[in-house]
């Protein structure tokens, strides 16, 4: 009988070119051929890392055919094709070899051991770090000699001297005089009290051409003060650069790029006086202002109602506009709109009109149409293991935590009492003279007993001996097992639905975040709620799931938070009431089919790249 294959292509970046795909296809067809085995599916992922796992579609679509049918041999051109990370490539074959699944390369011919994949993983991992480590360095090196290391900003051009044998010298630039003068319109018109949206506004209605040959906004003339960025903060400007103020870092969980601020002793500085475009006199007036404004700004903020930071929803960063590609965000009392149509934005992608959909959306709504479909999800995905594992790993480490950490919270902790002490004192001598008690020393001194108790417990939790150590985790395991977290998770899903408990939805943040990456939102005729699109592992499940098991899965996942919360309400405090509830939900699911066994679930397959999505 002949061997089922699935076969898996992917090429890195947008640079190359998608023929890479199709050439690899066309090899693993000629493979399969050759071999006399049966092609079942190909699945491929675009333009995208090999060192990512969870933003790759097309793993995820393969992993999930894997589980779902039966396969004799996942086949690729080569191994470093399936992935570049040492962590993934191990998971991906213990998931294969749990499925009896043989992994084969075209390139060898051979079924690929575990020492093999092991041993081409660190080889894959190890070049993409020195590529990393090669590049900083050669793009550090280029900016000491005054070199441009990254792209051209809006006032220069490339330089066109020549090196002996004729070829352009990398990483000159020449001032670009009209850019360079509008560069200085922008920071005297700044100065001079106009806002950047209003500068914006004003260049685009002079046909001015802004960055990389787009329409001006008021972002790219903003930026952000403290990193750098936006016209109005490039020390370009005034002769200098300014390299390596930050760095950019994966997070291993939702493997997003994040950017954290290197020490100033990092940076790597030089003066470049020939690119000067802003005298130094102007470029002061422009951070008076900017400083005016973050000091308005912090005032309006300072009172304790506003102290905190701008609270993170379930969803933040996860919103974007069917119509122009923008971000949706908070306007107004909870309720998402477009930016772009907010604020007016030519979008060059719509010829330069301004976005055209003015669909809002309440985000009480918005979050209670994506929670109704996470727990059809958690059937797909082992969450509940996965969830397990990584609290008892959490709770380990608090367990083990080092000497040090030890250390400085005993140093904490004895300033701590010192402060205690010297309020103490305050409070003694006032009393001595017979002055009258102060309330604001009562309470500082409240607060530093509540510190000092919960330092205390922290201490109180170091704990070196071995065999006790063992019998905490070994409890840790027994309390966060499986079973205990998908109670846990459905009490908290009850908890976060129909606009409920805000800390509920905080705690299923990370959860979302693995399921969900985008959630596109559109236009629809007349009062009709906003159409949602949404993008991530949580399509890829849909996808591959019948419709009726999928609307059984969302019945059965619904009828069960009723029942917890029924039993929780007290409503349910007899065994007969218990099986009446039961059989009702039982008939209940009986007429429901014939309406499921209609319906059509539209599951948008994205082109290359781009991961799946369903509609709401």
């Amino acid at each position: 009988m002949p061997k089922t294959v699935v076969f898996y292509a992917r090429y890195s970046t947008d640079r190359q070119h998608e023929v890479s795909i199709e050439t690899q296809i066309e090899l693993g067809e000629a493979f399969v051929k050759r071999q006399g085995w049966k092609l079942a599916a190909t699945y491929s992922d675009a333009a995208i890392s090999g060192t990512s796992y969870q933003s790759r579609p097309g793993i995820q679509s393969l992993i999930s055919h894997v589980k779902r049918e039966r396969t004799d041999v996942v086949l690729c051109v080569t191994v470093d094709r399936l992935s570049r990370d040492m962590e993934h490539s191990a998971k991906i074959l213990k998931e294969l070899r749990y499925r009896d699944v043989e992994l084969w390369t075209v390139h060898a011919g051979t079924p690929v051991t575990d020492l093999e994949l092991a041993m081409r993983a660190a080889l894959s991992h190890e070049m993409v770090e020195q590529i990393r480590y090669r590049t900083r360095e050669g793009m550090k090196t280029a900016v000491r000699k005054g070199k441009a290391s990254t792209c051209l900003a809006y006032g220069y051009k490339l330089s066109q001297q020549r090196d002996e044998m004729g070829d352009r010298i990398r990483g000159q630039r020449d001032i670009d005089p009209d850019k360079a003068e509008i560069v200085r319109r922008i920071f005297r018109l700044y100065a001079d009290g106009m806002s950047p949206r209003d500068i914006a506004q004003l260049l685009n209605n002079e046909s001015v051409i802004g960055p990389r040959g787009k329409k001006w906004r008021d972002t790219a003339i903003r930026g952000h003060v403290r990193r750098g960025t936006g016209i109005l903060n490039n020390e370009s400007y005034v002769g200098r650069m300014v390299w390596n103020k930050r760095n950019n870092r994966k997070d291993p969980t939702t493997e997003k790029r994040t950017a954290r601020p290197n020490d100033a002793t990092e940076w790597v500085l030089s003066d470049v006086p020939q690119m000067r475009i802003v005298s130094d006199e102007l470029w002061s007036r422009v951070k008076d202002r900017q400083k005016e404004v973050g000091e308005l700004f912090d005032f309006g903020q300072s009172n304790r109602l506003n102290a905190t930071h701008r609270p993170e929803y379930l969803l933040s960063g996860m919103l974007e506009c069917e119509e122009c590609g923008g971000p949706y965000a908070i306007s107004g009392k909870d309720r998402y709109s477009c930016t772009n149509r907010k604020k007016r934005l030519p979008i060059d992608e719509l010829g330069g009109a301004c976005c055209g959909n003015s669909k809002t959306i309440t985000r009480h709504e918005l979050e209670e149409r994506v929670l109704n479909c996470l727990p059809v999800a958690f059937f797909s995905t082992g969450i509940f293991d996965k969830l397990s594992a990584q609290m008892i790993a959490f709770e380990t480490a608090k367990l083990k935590r080092p000497q040090s950490d030890q250390d400085r919270i005993k140093r904490d902790l004895n300033e701590l009492e010192r402060k205690q002490q010297n309020i103490i004192q305050q409070i003694t001598d006032r009393a001595v003279e017979g002055r009258p008690r102060l309330l604001a020393l009562d309470d500082t001194l409240d607060k530093l007993e509540n510190d000092r108790l919960s330092l205390t417990k922290m201490i109180a939790e170091f704990d070196t001996s071995e065999p006790d150590m063992l019998a905490k985790i070994e409890d840790l395991r027994r309390r966060h097992n499986p079973e205990q977290t998908a109670v846990w998770m459905r009490n908290l899903m009850m908890m976060a639905r129909g606009n409920g408990n805000e800390h509920a939805k905080r705690g299923l943040m990370p959860i979302v975040g693995q399921l969900v990456q985008t959630v596109v939102i559109g236009k629809t005729p007349g009062h009709q709620p906003a159409s949602l699109q949404v993008h991530g592992l949580i399509a890829a499940i849909f996808a591959q799931m019948d419709v009726m098991d999928l609307m059984e899965q969302q019945f059965v996942a619904a009828a069960q938070n009723d029942f917890v919360a029924r039993i929780a309400s007290g409503e349910i405090d007899t065994e007969q009431k218990r099986k009446k509830l039961l059989d009702r939900y039982g008939e209940e699911l009986k007429s429901k089919y014939l309406e499921w066994s209609n319906l059509q679930v539209s599951v948008v397959a994205g082109a290359g790249f781009e991961p799946a999505a369903f509609r709401l």
